[in-house]
């Protein structure tokens, strides 16, 4: 495999960002896409840090590049779509009404949020700060001040 696209060729990276890319978009004015935090680069990372997960990561990549040809009759690779047809495809599989179809999707989008939503740059754009139960500036008790005499 090619130095640098993680241990997937060219166009397995392909399909992987452009699946990133149709679930969670770039070019927003106000928050970032997949593109943006290179989504595709921190799921191989972590995908790589389970050891032999990455020969079936990238066996499901293979078959989600090639599905549109056997389940869709579509003449094209997921890669080869057009990014309107590659939504079209995806929405046809989370609302299929074929269990794995469905829940094959829901995993994806799960291991792309992961990865998303762990993000420093996202967490600064939705106010997450990390750590828990961190202290804040200004602690308001639950009761009124008057309350408190009682």
């Amino acid at each position: 495999m090619p130095a640098g696209n993680g241990g997937l060729s060219p166009r397995l990276r392909k399909v992987l960002e452009d699946m990133a890319e149709r679930i969670i978009p770039s070019g927003g004015p106000d928050y970032p896409g997949a593109r943006d935090v290179h989504l595709a680069d921190q799921v191989i990372e972590m995908i790589q840090s389970f050891p032999g997960a990455m020969r079936g990561f990238r066996a499901a990549l293979m078959l989600w590049e090639l599905s549109p040809l056997f389940l869709s009759f579509q003449f094209r690779t997921f890669s080869r779509l057009s990014p309107e047809g590659q939504n079209h495809y995806l929405e046809s599989w989370e609302k299929s009404r074929f269990f794995f179809r469905r829940a094959a999707l829901t995993g994806l989008k799960g291991l792309f949020m992961v990865r998303f939503y762990g993000d420093a740059r996202v967490h600064e754009k939705i106010g997450y700060r990390e750590g828990c139960l961190q202290p804040l500036e200004q602690v308001v008790p639950p009761w009124s001040p008057e309350e408190e005499g009682r």
